[in-house]
């Protein structure tokens, strides 16, 4: 799974989305492995930022799955094809018209399953589905990758009750996640 983000903390908006798939792998792990493991998902953040935030609370770890990327539609498809990303999650906003290599889509178009739009804020203009989990001890994770930052930003008041996270996203074809990578 990769998360496609504009700074540090926008990938926030994707959490529940992220906590979710982490519990299915450990889940999996746990009725497939005997006895103790080590082991991390294949996950990553694809972040158009300097400053890449650190997502290792929300298990995407060991660092080297939080890249900084070149702001760039080609740039940003190349590492998610490097990295054989079959689910991504892209941020909400206005499509673009991105330039991309044909050979680039056609690898993405050839591995990648689905893809989604989440919003910073966990409110997508067009949600079609949410996820709502506790809010301990998912905002303190939160805060850790927040901290993390130099230049540290505000965690979003997700959901409108002080007891869960509420977060929506939205499925949506290849084409249209391409067209809201950042650039």
């Amino acid at each position: 799974m990769g998360i496609v983000m504009r700074t540090g903390a926008e990938g926030l908006g994707a959490g529940s989305f992220l906590l979710s798939c982490v519990t299915a792998f450990y889940d999996y792990l746990g009725e497939t492995r005997e006895g103790d493991f080590f082991e991390y998902p294949d996950y990553y953040t694809f972040q158009t930022t300097e400053d890449p935030a650190d997502y290792r609370m929300l298990d995407i770890y060991p660092d080297h799955k939080n890249l900084a990327v070149e702001p760039d539609a080609e740039h940003l498809l190349q590492a998610i094809n490097d990295r054989a990303i079959t689910i991504l999650l892209v941020p909400d906003g206005p499509p673009t018209s991105p330039n991309v290599a044909d050979i680039a889509l056609q690898s993405a178009r050839r591995r990648m399953d689905s893809c989604y739009v989440y919003a910073p804020d966990g409110r997508p203009s067009d949600a079609t589905f949410s996820i709502r989990q506790p809010r301990r001890p998912a905002n303190e994770w939160f805060e850790a990758t927040i901290e993390s930052m130099d230049h540290p930003e505000e965690v979003p008041a997700f959901g409108s009750d002080d007891d869960s996270i509420h977060q929506q996203f939205s499925p949506v074809p290849l084409e249209r996640a391409l067209e809201r990578l950042p650039g």
